[in-house]
């Protein structure tokens, strides 16, 4: 796959690279578009063709403008600078967008275009489709294909959905080869191998809250938010302080309208700020109910993060208050280190509509909050005031 970087000198003046590569990078990948346009197999193949020429030509003038680069004067580099700004604009604004919303019809018209697979694959982990990804990646790799990008995303997709001895195994093939991409499979192929043990243990604790009726049964709330419904149970039994205070927050309707202010795909949802509410969307983030509550993970049962974990977001120790976040995928970085006292608290998990957490952009709301189930006795959180 094609990937256009830009390189900085230190004199500040923009050099040009272009490389060809097999694996692409996501940090360097411009944004895939939310949703693919609906075009007939002709169409599709048509415009393939003519994209995928397109940016074939812009990474030849690319790769001229380069040379010419090192010789130009000063003047001339200034010229040279803007073309190649105007060329990577294209290939951001109109190539890849333009590829990746035909590249499913595409792939599958010409099973056997791995390029074409390549884009499905990376643009279906990259919007929350790590199921699709997976699938797709895996069945790959079962036929032979020797594609890096593939054996990276195949990887991190399986990460995302609790298949870390599978992710391991494929990363590890990958690191083997040397064709391991550390902004890709890279970063779960350390992890992948210690959330073996996080996820039978977690398995573990849901199959006995599964289990588990009367006063014993975890508390639940229902989020109608602008992307559908999202259910979450909530883990009173390791964060009883976060949970009371969630469900408070909840019972006095401080989430009725409010946003979710950050979302960062592959990553998280983030929400609960009453700022969201008002029209200045500068303060989005940076509110909360007037207290803060204490940080509960740093008991030995605290939960780990995984895909759908709800977790209390904070900007330090103890500092937390109504934001909250929702993960994609299990984030490591996130758990808590009490050496460190660093980490947040995981105080309950998505058991239904995380297809809605996936799909939730920024600006999209929780129309209603409620809760469904909760034990007998008041939830009245202890909270100090806000600082």
């Amino acid at each position: 796959m094609w990937v256009i970087i830009p390189i900085r000198m230190g004199i500040g003046i923009l050099a040009l690279g272009v490389v060809c590569v097999t694996c692409s990078v996501q940090a360097q990948q411009p944004k895939a578009p939310t949703a693919a346009q609906t075009v007939s197999p002709a169409e599709a193949l048509k415009r393939w063709k003519q994209l995928t020429k397109r940016r074939d030509e812009i990474s030849e003038r690319l790769a001229e403008l380069e040379k010419q680069f090192e010789k130009a004067k000063r003047e001339e580099q200034l010229q040279i600078r803007d073309e190649f700004q105007q060329l990577i604009g294209e290939y951001e604004q109109k190539v890849y967008p333009g590829l990746v919303s035909v590249a499913d019809v595409v792939y599958q018209q010409q099973p056997d275009n791995l390029e074409a697979a390549e884009f499905v694959v990376e643009s279906a982990f990259r919007s929350n489709q790590y199921v699709k990804a997976a699938s797709i990646a895996d069945s790959l790799i079962e036929a032979g294909v020797q594609s890096p990008t593939i054996w990276n995303y195949a990887g991190a997709a399986n990460f995302a959905i609790h298949n870390f001895e599978h992710a391991h195994d494929t990363l590890s093939e990958a690191a083997e080869a040397e064709e391991l991409d550390p902004s890709i499979g890279g970063r779960y192929l350390n992890d992948s191998l210690a959330y073996v043990d996080f996820w039978n243990k977690e398995q573990e604790i849901r199959a006995a809250e599964a289990t588990a009726t009367g006063e014993a049964a975890l508390p639940r709330v229902l989020l109608k938010t602008t992307r559908g419904d999202v259910l979450i149970e909530l883990f009173e039994n390791e964060a009883p302080n976060t949970v009371a205070n969630f469900i408070s927050l909840v019972e006095s309707k401080r989430y009725d309208g409010t946003a979710f202010h950050r979302v960062i795909p592959n990553f998280m949802v983030q929400g609960g700020d009453p700022n969201s509410l008002d029209a200045d969307p500068n303060n989005d983030g940076m509110g909360g109910p007037g207290y803060t509550i204490k940080c509960e993970c740093y008991k030995p049962e605290a939960r780990k993060h995984f895909r759908g974990s709800l977790s209390m977001a904070h900007a330090g120790k103890d500092s937390g208050g109504s934001q909250f976040f929702i993960t994609h995928l299990p984030t490591p970085h996130l758990n808590p280190n009490s050496e460190r006292m660093t980490g947040h608290t995981v105080f309950g998990r998505v058991i239904g509509g995380m297809e809605a957490v996936d799909a939730t952009q920024r600006g999209d709301r929780i129309l209603k909050a409620d809760v469904v189930r909760k034990r007998n006795h008041p939830y009245q959180p202890i909270t100090t005031p806000e600082k």
